[in-house]
Parts: structure tokens; C-alpha cells; sequence
């Protein structure tokens, strides 16, 4: 049983639904999308890997994957919630550019107030809250791990961090739950510098709006995206590692799908050549909720998916080699 948001209390109200999952179906979806992304396949044959967030923006001068790259990505990543990921690495280059100390220990111990002006500029989501947490996550990061985040899969599992956490309250890294810890360790394995934990699965807004546009998970009402997160991360998880799949490519293959298709769909005629699972899809959700109240709402309608057709034959195009009768 999970817990209903109450998007008029703006908190979890004590009322509960239950979210069900479909492995089944979850398992055929999956299939579809994996192997068109893996085979460069629709949307897929111009859309790849290098095309994420993470790969397009990064401060200039930094050298990919260096020990500096990995501090920024986890400063970066520490903000990746309620907004677009483009426009959260986007900020983080401009950031870095103007307030390089934010990603050094020099941010600790600063009152936020200070420096939350300077995130809002740069256009850093939920500067308020970021401001916040910040410079409280680079103490513990260059306290306990002496600035080295890699340190932080040292436990091997995303269930084995959040609960060495637990017993250390010197490790205070509010806001790292399993959706930033897995896309964090992501970005790590996709640089070759860590490897990605069998139970991570980064269940951002794009793999929550393709699971319930796919019919693979259902519930009513208004629901807490973190509860959405917890029963989707472990059936995710345990599907990849059945199949042998890689989760950074099939996670990649999700975000591409949501990020580059699944936005537009409703305005792009060629939908059904470029979705793998256009046939299964019911209409995405209105991602509203998500980004405005931490909710999806079930219960809302679906959006419609594809356009328009955009590309029909003139009617005074010859037909198999023969002239029309105006043509003649």
C-alpha cells in the first residue's frame, strides 16, 4: 500500500491506494525500446547517448571524467529535481563559470542566503532549496569522503548507502535518496570510473511518465512521485539484471524517448515510425503535477499522442509510373 497525495494539503495525507505493477507487460515494453535503441532503430538512428544533458554541457576547460568532473557532477546532480535536465546542466556550466568556489570546500560553512541569489541567476531549479542543502552536502563530502564522491558506492548498493546513512549521522547528505544516488552513479559508470550497483535505477520523470503511458504500472488518485519511485526502481532493476541488459543504456534509452519524443508527441505526425512502443502507449501524462506538486494525478486524462500526418501524396502525383488525367 502507498501513500495518497493530497495535492490540497500539500503533504501525504494518511489515506492509501495501491500502486500495481505489471512485469509482464514491463518485461515486453522494455524489449521493444531496448533493442531499437541498441540497434539504432526510429528515433534511435539519430539520437544516441552522446546526445544527453551530461555529455552536451560541461564547464569549458574541464576534462571529462577527471577527478574535477566528478565533483561538479555531484553538485550538479545534488540539484536535478522539479525541472528539465538540459536546463539544470545548462545552469551548473554557468555556475562554474562565475562562482567556480561553490564546488570547493570553500562553500562550507556560507549561509545560503548569500549565495541562493547567484543559483536563481544562473537558473539552478529550486535555488531556495538548493542554496540549503549545498553547502551541509560539501561538508560531508569533503569531511567524511576528503572530497572524493566516488567514495560514496563504496557499499556496493544503492539499499546498502541510504542505510549506512542511516547509522552514521555524520553523513548528512539531505536530498540523495535512490532516484540522485542512482543518476549520479550513472554519470560515474558512463565515465568508466565507477560501476553502476545492480539495484540503481535513476526513476526520473521521463521513467515514471513512460511506465504509466505504458500502462506498466496504474493507480488512482494523486500520487507521490517517491512512492511511484519505490515501485518501479526494484522491477526496473530486476528486469535488467534478468536479461543481461546494461541499466545505463536502457535508462538512457528512456530518457532519450521521453526527453526527444514522448515532449512533443502530440504534435509530431511521424510518432508511430519513431516510438518503438507507440502501440502500447495510452497518451502520456499531463507532467504538471510532477514538477508543480512532487504528484502524478491517475486520474487526470491522457494527453493525446501523435500528430498530425505530415507528409500525404499531392493528388496530381503520378501513380505507378502512370500520368494522371490532369497531368496529361
Amino acid at each position: 500500500m502507498k501513500s495518497h497525495f493530497d495535492a490540497s494539503q500539500g503533504d501525504l495525507a494518511l489515506q492509501e491506494v495501491p500502486i500495481r505493477t505489471y512485469p509482464g507487460l514491463a518485461w515486453d515494453v522494455l524489449e521493444k525500446l531496448y533493442n531499437d535503441y541498441m540497434g539504432s532503430k526510429g528515433l534511435f538512428a539519430s539520437i544516441q547517448r552522446q546526445d544527453a544533458p551530461q555529455n552536451l554541457f560541461i564547464p569549458e576547460g574541464m576534462k571529462q571524467g577527471s577527478p574535477e568532473h566528478a565533483l561538479w557532477l555531484f553538485f550538479a546532480t545534488m540539484t536535478d529535481r522539479r525541472d528539465v535536465s538540459d536546463n539544470v546542466y545548462r545552469a551548473h556550466v554557468k555556475l562554474h563559470k562565475e562562482t567556480p568556489w561553490l564546488y570547493t570546500e570553500e562553500v562550507i560553512g556560507k549561509d545560503p542566503q548569500e549565495f541562493e541569489p547567484t543559483l536563481k541567476a544562473a537558473g539552478v531549479s529550486m535555488s531556495g532549496a538548493s542554496s540549503r542543502v549545498w553547502p551541509v552536502c560539501a561538508k560531508t563530502l569533503f569531511e567524511v569522503f576528503d572530497g572524493n564522491p566516488l567514495a560514496l558506492y563504496a557499499e556496493g548498493s544503492i539499499d546498502g548507502i541510504l542505510k549506512w546513512k542511516a547509522r552514521r549521522p555524520e553523513v548528512n547528505l539531505p536530498g540523495f535518496g535512490p532516484k540522485i544516488l542512482s543518476l549520479l552513479s550513472l554519470f560515474y559508470e558512463e565515465l568508466g570510473l565507477v560501476t553502476m550497483p545492480k539495484d540503481a535505477f535513476p526513476v526520473d520523470v521521463h521513467v515514471q511518465r513512460f511506465c504509466i503511458a505504458t500502462g506498466i504500472i496504474e493507480a488512482q488518485g494523486k500520487i507521490h512521485t517517491q512512492n511511484v519511485e519505490k515501485a518501479l526502481r526494484p522491477l526496473l532493476c530486476r528486469i535488467v539484471n534478468q536479461r543481461g541488459w546494461s541499466a545505463l543504456e536502457l535508462s538512457h534509452a528512456i530518457w532519450l524517448l521521453g526527453n526527444r519524443q514522448c515532449t512533443g508527441c502530440h504534435r509530431n505526425g511521424e510518432s508511430q515510425l519513431l516510438c518503438p512502443v507507440y502501440r502500447e502507449c495510452g497518451g502520456p501524462p499531463n507532467t504538471r503535477p510532477y514538477f508543480k506538486k512532487g504528484a502524478w494525478d491517475f486520474d487526470s486524462p491522457r494527453l493525446r499522442k501523435g500528430g498530425e500526418k505530415t507528409f500525404r501524396i499531392p493528388d496530381d502525383w503520378p501513380l505507378f509510373g502512370t500520368k494522371t488525367a490532369d497531368a496529361q
